[in-house]
């Protein structure tokens, strides 16, 4: 992240400078912030020697941003003192503005260095942003103050907070608290539904496992919620965290299943979706739940699934005992989906490009066809589902109409990975809008 960037974040104006130095560091920018002067610098080795904070020092310099390498340095002024001493961010104040998506980006690179082990990062986003939210409405922000230039045992009861059960051999706590620092000097808890799609999409890219399902891309927010706009009540079912949450209006009528996630996950969705009702796993046999207007469904991808003898799960598709074989986890779920959804109600699923595809999965795709209305299929980049991979995925956009047209169109949209930079994915957001717009729509 540039340093100019994070200051502008911060709600702080920079000057850019051309040709300013002192001895032979150039100083790139210059801000004010509590009232003193600040500086941007880029040293060839990252951090700034003791001479040049010196020097900086005598040219009345308070505050010193520096980039170089993946991270920035930070220096300030302690109080009562008589030079330039590191520091792991700009210290908080008063008027806090919510992260950028460059902060994001920045946040994600401190939370890999910060975690040792790769399947922890989730746990330790989430419990950040869960104590942080929950400092905040406490109005007890100033606690994270300490992680600005504190040790980890004067910032002990923060670190307890954020490690929760996580073992220190998993976590390097000098990397916590530098997330912590930056985290400090901005507000986190959600004022509006696109901050919360923006806190869950964080959690959601965090992690670089490619085994990792990851939820839909934040570009897609707006659909999820004019979707969730028309509908009085709502089911979410997904095994990741991503766009699909903004479908949530927060009405009181919404249901969140969310398939293998973890406890610390589960609790963060929980600050960010209160009025919800969280079930944690067990889709698949639990009793017919309420009928809903619109459900939303990003099934478990790969896996082959013997539903329990007494689940309640029945269909025209199944011949026979539907126990008696596997079955790909996909069908199944989507099954579901379909008897839950109300009659004339909205269904989005995403699928992997084999299930829309191969021949083997023929006889579902001539089922599903008799049993709903397909109003659209949004096909996505490669790896948007899977970090890292070639695999393709796709959302279908379904009306369960109570009775079938003869003869339909489908709008058919394939968006490309230049289509979601600038004002492209503007004009193709209200295309796919309109696939399943009821006033558009028969």
């Amino acid at each position: 992240m540039k340093a100019q960037e994070y200051i502008k974040a911060r709600g702080i104006e920079v000057t850019s400078l051309d040709n300013a130095s002192v001895g032979r560091l150039s100083i790139d920018a210059e801000f004010k912030f509590a009232e003193k002067r600040g500086v941007v610098v880029s040293p060839k080795r990252g951090s700034v020697s003791d001479r040049y904070l010196s020097l900086l020092f005598n040219e009345g310099v308070s505050f010193v941003v520096a980039e170089g390498g993946s991270t920035l340095s930070f220096y300030e002024v302690p109080p009562r003192a008589g030079e330039l001493h590191f520091v792991r961010a700009l210290k908080p104040v008063k008027v806090r503005l919510f992260p950028s998506q460059d902060v994001f980006e920045y946040l994600s690179t401190l939370l890999r260095q910060s975690v040792k082990k790769r399947e922890a990062i989730d746990a330790v986003a989430s419990n950040l942003l869960v104590a942080r939210i929950a400092d905040e409405e406490a109005g007890k922000e100033d606690v994270w103050a300490c992680s600005i230039a504190g040790t980890v045992d004067d910032c002990s009861d923060l670190m307890l907070s954020i490690k929760g059960k996580l073992k220190d051999a998993d976590i390097n706590n000098e990397g916590v608290l530098k997330l912590c620092a930056v985290l400090a000097g901005f507000r986190l808890k959600p004022a509006t539904p696109e901050e919360s799609a923006q806190l869950t999409d964080w959690v959601a890219r965090a992690s670089d496992n490619k085994k990792c399902i990851h939820g839909l891309p934040l570009a897609l927010s707006p659909v999820f919620q004019s979707m969730g706009e028309s509908a009085n009540s709502i089911s979410l079912i997904t095994s990741a965290v991503g766009a699909q949450f903004s479908i949530l209006p927060g009405s009181g009528n919404d249901e969140v299943v969310l398939e293998n996630g973890n406890q610390e996950l589960l609790s963060l969705l929980q600050v960010l979706y209160p009025k919800a009702s969280f079930i944690d796993d067990g889709y698949l046999e639990s009793k017919p739940a309420k009928k809903k207007d619109a459900v939303v469904l990003i099934p478990p991808f790969g896996r082959s699934i013997q539903l329990k003898k007494d689940a309640a799960l029945t269909s025209p598709f199944f011949k026979g005992n539907p126990a008696s074989k596997k079955y790909p986890a996909e069908y199944l779920y989507l099954i579901k989906v379909i008897d839950q959804c109300k009659p004339d109600g909205l269904i989005a699923v995403v699928l992997p490009e084999g299930i829309l595809s191969g021949a083997s999965h023929r006889a579902f795709r001539n089922w599903l066809l008799d049993a709903v209305q397909i109003l659209g299929v949004v096909s996505l980049p490669p790896g948007f589902c899977f970090s890292g991979t070639g695999i393709r995925c796709s959302v279908l956009f379904m009306k369960k109409a109570k009775e079938l047209p003869a003869d339909y169109s489908i709008s058919m949209i394939e968006l490309r990975q230049e289509d979601f930079d600038g004002d492209v994915i503007a004009d193709t957001i209200e295309i796919i809008k309109g696939a399943f717009n009821p006033e558009d729509r028969s």
